[in-house]
């Protein structure tokens, strides 16, 4: 629902309930003032009929005698007050009445046609009671609220009839009863209900107007939100309004300002951007036709010496060969760890920059693992450590880039044997679940827990110091935490210092291959 709808319903049931208000309040004040007004004109028509009667004349008649109905004064009265209420269209009767005592008056002459004339009216109600005796003890017009007295229940006005001395004769009465002042009061509530539905169009006319006036510059706010979602950055055009609506318009002028101003930052950053991803991608061509140099010739000049100290060991007699071969063993050795170094520089700066090519195919996981382990038994013996391989079982081939594969193997298994002065070294492959699990056990020194969020970055060691126990760049975990991602497996170390350390490879159930 639009929100001018929603304004002006609220505005219209409000306006209504204002209105209702107000009615509930002024329709008893109303009301009162009507009956004001009927006991006004009740007195002022007793008041006309007490003087168009003659008082000398009226106390001559004696009421109590019937006789007198028939009497030239009684009929001339009865005459006059007959005309005044056929004029009046009454439609109650009026009466004279004249007070015996405090407590009761007698009928005089009456516009009924039923005539009540000298029937004794006993004065039951307070309030007509006081009423007539205030009208004959003070000489005035009056008239009643509503009161019930054997007859019914009425509103009166009542007038003194006088004689020449200006005594009270007699009492005009002139009566509406609650039936005539009820359809009265009926007539009125109708005349306010006929204004209410009559009000109802106009109100609903008036509320849509408010409305409608004051979601205008809501409406222009929207249309100049809508023009920037769509991209329209237009300057707009300025609008006379004040208060929050103002506030509303200044906001959406500060937010077109700061769309222009955040785009014109946006596209220097983009520009920035493409030139540093520009400058990056040259620096990686940089960095990589480097690193291939770097490989090609510090490789090649190491296999031209390691070709050499083979043809040296080959032309030098036994007894000369015996005197250098330790030199040229170190020589060799030398050789092999500096191209083994920048091998694993090359490799792990290409897992690093996403450059490398995985290439995934079939790979026998048992034929490899037991390849390694064949490997590095003489290594155990050499340093005269316990090889463990009888947890390994039979688990088929799998989908993986071998290299990557053998790569992450050998440096978990180097670091285990490196690290690994006395005890054992396990090395296991099993199932685990639908997967694959590969695990190198190790009674090392293990690793500490300040440095265990450490060790997958390239070139750290727990001991960084120069006179440090053992050898190495520090690249060996970080490559192969490396070579597992590329490859989707999850490689899991668990160690504590002097307790020795357990590497885990996971390989999941969707990396095993299915002919």
């Amino acid at each position: 629902m639009k929100l001018w709808i929603r304004l002006a319903i609220v505005i219209f049931v409000i306006t209504t309930i204002v209105i209702e208000i107000v009615l509930f309040v002024v329709k008893p004040q109303v009301k009162n003032r009507y009956s004001s007004l009927l006991g006004e004109k009740l007195k002022s028509t007793a008041a006309a009929s007490a003087v168009a009667i003659n008082g000398d004349e009226f106390k001559e008649l004696n009421f109590s005698d019937r006789s007198i109905l028939s009497h030239p004064s009684f009929l001339h009265i009865k005459n006059q007050l007959s005309k005044t209420r056929s004029n009046l269209s009454l439609k109650e009767d009026i009466y004279t009445l004249t007070l015996i005592n405090s407590g009761t008056a007698i009928f005089g002459i009456t516009t009924n046609p039923k005539s009540y004339t000298g029937d004794t009216l006993h004065l039951i109600n307070v309030i007509h009671k006081d009423a007539l005796n205030e009208t004959y003890n003070q000489n005035k017009c009056i008239y009643t609220e509503l009161y019930t007295d054997q007859y019914g229940t009425w509103i009166s006005g009542l007038a003194p009839i006088l004689d020449n001395r200006g005594k009270v004769v007699g009492i005009v009465q002139v009566d509406n009863s609650l039936a005539t002042v009820q359809a009265l009061l009926s007539q009125i509530d109708k005349s306010i209900l006929l204004v209410q539905i009559i009000f109802i169009p106009f109100t609903i006319l008036l509320s849509i107007t408010i409305a409608m006036f004051f979601t205008k510059p809501i409406k222009e706010v929207s249309k100049r939100i809508n023009k920037l979602s769509l991209g329209d950055y237009s300057e707009n055009i300025k609008t006379k309004s004040s208060g929050e609506i103002k506030e509303i318009y200044d906001a959406a002028e500060n937010l077109r300002t700061t769309i222009l101003e955040q785009q014109r930052k946006i596209f220097e950053t983009v520009t920035n951007l493409q030139t540093a991803k520009e400058k990056a991608e040259a620096a990686s061509r940089m960095k990589s036709e480097f690193l291939a140099m770097i490989s090609h010739e510090i490789r090649t000049p190491l296999n031209l010496i390691l070709g050499g100290l083979e043809v040296i060991k080959y032309e030098l007699e036994d007894d000369k060969l015996k005197e250098i071969e330790d030199i040229l063993d170190s020589i060799k050795q030398g050789s092999e760890r500096l191209i083994r170094t920048v091998e694993m520089i090359v490799l792990y700066s290409d897992l690093a920059s996403g450059s490398y090519n995985v290439k995934v195919k079939p790979v026998n996981i048992n034929k490899l693992f037991f390849g390694l382990v064949e490997n590095y038994k003489k290594v155990a013996e050499e340093k005269k450590l316990m090889l463990n391989t009888d947890c390994t079982s039979t688990t088929g081939i799998i989908k993986t880039d071998e290299r990557l594969l053998e790569e992450s193997l050998r440096h978990i298994i180097d670091n285990a044997f490196k690290f690994t002065k006395n005890g054992s070294i396990t090395l296991c492959i099993e199932k685990e679940g639908e997967g694959i699990k590969i695990i190198v056990q190790d009674t090392g020194i293990g690793i500490s827990k300040e440095f265990m969020g450490e060790f997958y970055k390239p070139f750290r060691q727990e001991d960084m110091t120069i006179g440090r126990g053992f050898e190495g760049n520090g690249l060996g975990l970080a490559i192969a935490k490396k070579c597992c991602d590329a490859n989707g497996f999850d490689l899991q170390v668990v160690s504590e210092k002097n307790e020795g350390t357990n590497v885990m490879i996971h390989i999941g159930k969707e990396k095993l291959f299915h002919e």
